[in-house]
């Protein structure tokens, strides 16, 4: 049986590749000793475990380890982002942050996505201006509301009208499809956009009882996210 110390007399597949790596971004002419990694003992798969480039080292943590920093990381982007966004919409912080809290199912990075755009696009949540929305297949993303579309379009100095049109053809009493165009000072054509029914109708009471008007918000909110947001 083979020493585990035992050094290997061909050069490390690792080094090889860090050393083509370093290469590709110019550094012609690297010493083998500066990129070959310290041989240690095989440790337990939770180990740390310790590299060595050169005279410094780096210490790579377990998987279990790294994901807890990651956490970590995210929470502490989130507090500082919450604290910005609260400050640049004159808000009460305990009361976004209590609201972030209610949001127990939403992923860390959708919430931090949203208190982004909160920043970029002034807009709040507490005035259900800006919010999540859960698709099918379990993924969450950022929706802005018919309340953050129209302060959006009335608050922009190049907003000048919008029009929409509906589909002659009929799905089950229904338009197949309704446009969206909203027009800009800065701009020579409207930006259009168009909504069928049939890939955005939804089963909840609201699309039951107003299914033209679900149909128009939808397609608001997809002009505003490409003419305005």
């Amino acid at each position: 049986m083979k020493n585990n110390l035992e050094r290997s007399s061909k050069p490390n597949k690792r080094s090889q590749a860090l050393k083509r790596i370093l290469q590709k971004q110019g550094l012609e002419h690297i010493a083998e000793d500066l990129i070959e990694p310290r041989i240690q003992a095989t440790s337990p798969a939770n180990s740390p475990t310790i590299v060595t480039f050169g005279a410094g080292s780096v210490i790579q943590t377990s998987g279990q380890t790294n994901i807890t920093q990651s956490i970590e990381l995210f929470n502490s982007l989130i507090t500082k982002e919450l604290a910005r966004a609260a400050s640049g919409l004159g808000i009460d912080e305990a009361e976004l942050h209590a609201w972030v809290d209610l949001q127990i199912e939403v992923p860390a990075k959708s919430i931090l996505t949203l208190l982004r755009m909160m920043q970029s696009l002034h807009l709040d949540p507490l005035s259900e201006e800006i919010g999540f929305t859960q698709y099918e297949d379990g993924q969450w993303q950022v929706l802005i509301t018919i309340e953050g579309c129209a302060k959006l379009l009335n608050q922009h100095p190049q907003f000048n009208g919008l029009h929409f049109t509906q589909a002659d053809t009929l799905i089950d009493g229904l338009p197949e499809w309704i446009e969206c165009s909203i027009y800009r000072k800065d701009r020579e054509v409207p930006t259009t956009v168009r909504e069928y029914l049939a890939e955005v109708k939804g089963e909840n009471e609201i699309w039951k009882k107003m299914p033209r008007r679900m149909l128009r918000h939808r397609a608001l909110q997809q002009c505003v996210r490409l003419a305005i947001a």
